[in-house]
């Protein structure tokens, strides 16, 4: 008879693999994307870092705008070692729900609004399962700003044989700001507002600078 040790193991599995299975359901469907506005400095990591506040700020206003361009969300956690510690932080898995075909552009456009290293983007399918590797569809990173110690040039794109998105992952290695970046978990989907009134109040925050959001 199993304890309750390997009872919590295997529960914690099916919670990780059935939220997972969300974004699996998404990408057989729409267009996807992840990205996040977390940076450690300004000025291609020169400048003066970003607090805690700072960052939640930045994040919240590219929900924002992701938000209200139509696009459906859902949190992502992941990890990331800085400074001989273990860093956490919150990227977007972005879905295109209404089949635009301007994801991409619009990914890479707040990428570097950011001051992101890369966005990742998957293409519809990218992320279906395939033994044999001959999935068409391929998801990658797009570099999306100029800075001298980012890893890939600007506006290129580095191509992964199949964009699969699981436990401990590596898929978003580079994602955040040139860093090894680990992806632990499937957070909420972020939902839409729920009035007219929500729905204008997004759309102002979608307009404001970031310094001004609140959190």
């Amino acid at each position: 008879m199993a304890n309750n040790k390997d009872n919590n193991k295997s529960y914690k599995v099916f919670i990780n693999e059935s939220s997972l299975s969300r974004l699996w359901q998404h990408n057989d469907l729409h267009d996807c994307a992840a990205l996040t506005a977390f940076r450690n400095a300004p000025d291609c990591g020169k400048g003066t870092p970003y607090t805690s506040k700072e960052n939640a700020q930045r994040n919240k206003s590219l929900m924002a705008k992701l938000k209200s361009k139509g696009y459906g969300i859902t949190k992502l956690h992941g990890t990331y070692p800085e400074g001989g510690r273990v860093g956490k932080e919150i990227s977007y898995f972005v879905v295109d729900l209404k089949d635009t075909g301007r994801l991409e552009k619009d990914v890479m456009s707040l990428g570097e609004e950011f001051e992101q290293d890369t966005v990742l983007y998957v293409p519809r399918g990218a992320m279906a399962p395939s033994e044999k590797g001959d999935n068409p569809a391929k998801g990658y990173l797009i570099s999306t700003n100029h800075c001298d110690n980012n890893w890939l040039p600007y506006h290129k794109k580095n191509e992964f044989k199949r964009a699969r998105i699981g436990h401990k992952s590596k898929i978003y290695t580079s994602l955040v700001n040139g860093r090894p970046w680990i992806f632990e978990s499937v957070g909420d989907e972020v939902r839409d507002p729920g009035n007219g009134m929500g729905f204008w109040m997004m759309h102002l925050s979608a307009e404001k600078d970031w310094r001004e959001i609140e959190v």
